[in-house]
């Protein structure tokens, strides 16, 4: 094994390498891998292929201690996004089905928040075991640099650097063979047409998925409420008399506003809802696994939220403001409609609940086919 990844990969994965090489080396992966692997299997993931999709057939005690929820037996692609959130399910994915096309081990660390909604870093092992099973091992490790003086430290230090941003490919022996996505991904024009689509993605004021992008995200976790059966509720807003704020106080304060709505959404919203800007002083949220109790609940967080903002001003006053809000819900039984409700359906009647809010004397929540008012 290479001296740099020995220094940087945590020793349980060093030892899981090391099971794995000589399994191999003897030519007789088992079909249990527990037999293999019957030391680490409490942090041991075995992922098998039925086609493109990928299942649990194990996971280790250790994940259901942090996550809270056993998911053997489960797809990933069908995992509700408060288990897995869509841009996580898209790395696990993207690492799953490489190592299975170049057939090598693929190591990482990442960081995340678990259940005591305290960060940690882990560091994650991808092994290949036959054309339709993995194994993947993780465990938490250190964060911090290595402090110490020297060239051995400055390279662990870069390793831990580039681990924490690119999957690393291994040899079978442990050394470093190649990155799953290699140098030439970081050249100046893959950089700048990265940047680009990033960009293209996000409102540049409010950095929140744009309309384009608000439409694709949510009409992805809408097909994911279509194939498991569940609710999923979206919410129009409109800052309320916003015209007058940059009537009042010129359009910088106006920007500014709009950056202090957004922030105060993301302190109400869940971590998988979805926020987009449709444009001026219109936004959008999309709530998955969320009927129209919840929508509710949501939105008047959300609105009591906004209500509390203080703005300074450059005379020494203060700028306050609110927002009106209309909620439509598509239920379970409602994704067998021919033709199904899309996302631009569920917006339009909440457009309409929110039409309703603003004539019915604004800062307040409608829900779409209710006729109460969740007012002040």
């Amino acid at each position: 094994m290479d001296d740099l990844v020995a220094t940087v990969m945590d020793a349980r994965l060093i030892d899981l390498l090391e099971c794995w090489r000589r399994s191999l080396a003897s030519g007789q992966m088992p079909r249990s891998p527990m037999d293999s692997f019957a030391d680490h299997t409490d942090h041991l993931l075995i992922i098998e292929f039925d086609g493109p999709h990928a299942r649990y057939s194990h996971y280790g005690a250790a994940f259901i201690r942090h996550f809270g929820t056993d998911l053997t037996g489960l797809s990933i692609d069908v995992l509700p996004t408060e288990i897995l959130p869509a841009d996580r399910r898209g790395m696990l994915e993207f690492e799953y089905s490489y190592v299975r096309r170049i057939v090598r081990p693929l190591w990482r660390s990442y960081t995340a928040d678990f259940g005591a909604q305290t960060a940690e870093t882990w560091q994650r092992l991808v092994l290949p075991i036959g054309d339709d099973r993995l194994v993947v091992g993780a465990y938490p490790c250190a964060t911090g640099l290595d402090a110490s003086s020297g060239a051995t430290s400055s390279g662990a230090n870069l390793l831990r650097l580039v681990i924490d941003r690119v999957p690393v490919v291994l040899t079978e022996d442990g050394s470093v063979a190649d990155l799953a996505l290699t140098l030439r991904d970081f050249s100046d024009t893959r950089q700048h047409a990265a940047e680009m689509e990033v960009l293209a993605a996000l409102d540049p004021l409010t950095g929140v998925a744009n309309l384009r992008h608000f439409h694709h995200l949510s009409g992805l976790e809408l097909e994911h409420a279509r194939r498991m059966g569940r609710a999923l509720s979206v919410l129009a807003l409109d800052i309320d008399h916003f015209k007058r704020i940059n009537d009042n106080w010129g359009h910088a304060i106006g920007d500014e506003a709009l950056r202090a709505f957004v922030a105060a959404c993301r302190t109400a919203l869940r971590e998988p809802d979805i926020l987009g800007r449709c444009g001026g002083e219109e936004f959008a949220v999309t709530l998955p696994n969320t009927g129209t109790a919840g929508a509710a609940v949501i939105a008047e967080r959300l609105r009591r939220q906004v209500e509390r903002i203080r703005l300074p001003l450059p005379d020494g006053q203060t700028l306050q403001f609110t927002v009106s809000i209309g909620a439509d819900t598509i239920a379970p039984a409602d994704h067998r409609l021919e033709p199904a409700p899309s996302i631009a359906d569920l917006l339009a009647e909440a457009d309409k609940a929110l039409y309703r809010s603003k004539a019915n004397g604004r800062n307040r929540v409608t829900v779409a086919g209710l006729e109460k008012i969740l007012a002040l």
